[in-house]
């Protein structure tokens, strides 16, 4: 099976690199913003790494599985898993600085699923989701921060 890679980005003319990273590391709020993320609760905080647990799905479709967040503010954050559903899982956020203090925020990811009938689904599934996720992100940067 080949690795499903995508990502997206989007320019916040208004907020700098400190306060989205600020919204992208509250690991705990992503239920809010990433379609399918019913829970994400931060197991154990160490100096640049949060170990997380979570559970993704939808109706009786459910994955639990762990992840670890290595940290560097404000510049990055990268989420990874080889745990439950998956063989191999990678979110990189990076939050590079605009002119006169706004930021560009940009994610990519990799995953290779266990199973290839789920692998095949969330093929299909992941471009309109990219769409939704960067919906709900800037819904959230408004909800936290305004404009």
């Amino acid at each position: 099976m080949s690795a499903l890679l995508g990502g997206w980005h989007v320019d916040f003319p208004h907020h700098d690199p400190e306060q989205m990273f600020a919204l992208a590391v509250d690991i705990e709020s992503y239920p809010r913003f990433i379609p399918w993320c019913q829970k994400a609760r931060i197991r154990q905080r160490r100096e640049h790494i949060l170990d997380v647990d979570n559970v993704f799905g939808t109706g009786p479709l459910q994955a639990r599985f762990q992840s670890t967040a290595e940290l560097d503010p404000p510049h990055g954050l990268t989420i990874t898993s080889a745990d439950g559903p998956f063989r191999r899982f990678r979110l990189q956020w990076h939050f590079s600085p605009l002119g006169e203090g706004g930021c560009r925020v940009e994610a990519e990811y990799e995953m290779v699923l266990r199973s290839p009938l789920m692998h095949s689904l969330a093929s299909m599934t992941l471009p309109p989701m990219e769409h939704k996720v960067v919906h709900n992100f800037k819904e959230r940067v408004r909800q936290v921060y305004g404009r």
